[in-house]
């Protein structure tokens, strides 16, 4: 309001110069043509530069409300009031058609309430009015991946990492792509892209360990996960991950420290941990131990359930047997 009303305080300087200049009059010798010529180009200057103080009161009133909309949408999306952002959205971009920002805005209220499709043409209208606006192209690449049309997810992808070479978000999503597509070499680079950028991203080197041993490479994802573990201790996903690999390498004291340390993390509902102990102690001849971690998994996950009984079936046999 404060600006309105410097540039209408400007308006009534000039126009109080035309009043001067008509009281004036004017003489009537032979400078009289000059001094009409003088005045009414200051007039019309004068004129000119009120209808630019006004356009620029209008640009100023209509920047305000295309703000206070799409924070007023930005407020509505943290509050997952998803309706009423998509409407304040459509408010600004009422104002303003070109503000990228609220298309942003309007295409992940329109992702939330499912309308998938017309998220995607909303995105496209914010990268087509600014093809350099990355969070735009990564939108729309995670859009494209939940929606499985990876070479889709792709394009948009590398499109977001080509304008913003620093976004780690980007890299990672580019990660993801790659491993869905089983391009796990082109994933691995991805991967190590976000921890040279966040080097304390556990998660980056989580799903680096994981493209990393989908490519045979077990050095580099017991290298990896330990990463993760030393950026975040308590991950018991990763302890799993590096039990389950153990056991394959046959360095079952190994699994078995890491299957505890999952579990410890993780008491409940972690099955396979406790699968993976239970093979530990298999493999080391504790069979009563492995029976009891079976068990365990059992009945922590229903999904371990099957296999869990059929390894303590054999356990029992073997017993049996001797």
């Amino acid at each position: 309001m404060n600006v309105i009303k410097k540039l209408f305080a400007q308006l009534i300087l000039p126009l109080g110069l035309i009043a001067m200049v008509a009281s004036a009059g004017f003489t009537q010798d032979a400078d009289y043509q000059k001094q009409l010529e003088e005045y009414e180009k200051k007039k019309k200057a004068i004129e000119e530069e009120n209808k630019k103080k006004m356009a620029e009161m209008d640009k100023s009133q209509k920047d305000n409300a295309v703000k206070q909309f799409v924070n007023q949408g930005n407020t509505s999306l943290k509050k997952k009031q998803f309706q009423e952002a998509l409407d304040y959205y459509d408010q600004a971009l009422q104002y303003d058609p070109n503000f990228v920002k609220a298309y942003y805005g309007k295409g992940i209220a329109l992702k939330n309430l499912r309308r998938y499709n017309e998220a995607i043409q909303v995105y496209q209208q914010a990268v087509t009015i600014d093809p350099l606006y990355s969070a735009a192209h990564l939108a729309m690449a995670k859009l494209y991946r939940q929606l499985n049309q990876l070479d889709y997810a792709l394009t948009a992808c590398l499109s977001a990492v080509q304008t913003d070479t620093a976004s780690a978000d980007a890299a990672y999503e580019l990660g993801v792509i790659y491993a869905n597509q089983k391009k796990y070499a082109k994933a691995v680079d991805a991967y190590q892209k976000v921890v040279e950028l966040e080097p304390n991203n556990y998660r980056a080197f989580e799903a680096l360990g994981v493209a990393y041993q989908n490519l045979g490479n077990t050095d580099g994802a017991i290298s990896a996960y330990k990463s993760s573990i030393a950026v975040r201790e308590k991950n018991d996903n990763v302890y799993y991950r590096l039990a389950a690999l153990y056991n394959k390498l046959g360095s079952h004291q190994e699994a078995l420290n890491n299957a505890l340390e999952s579990l410890k993390h993780k008491p409940r509902k972690n099955g396979k941990a406790a699968f993976e102990a239970g093979q530990a102690y298999e493999h080391m001849g504790q069979f009563q131990n492995a029976i009891k971690y079976y068990k365990m998994a059992a009945q922590q996950d229903r999904r371990w359930a099957r296999s869990a009984n059929y390894q303590i079936d054999l356990i029992n046999r073997k017993l049996s047997q001797n």
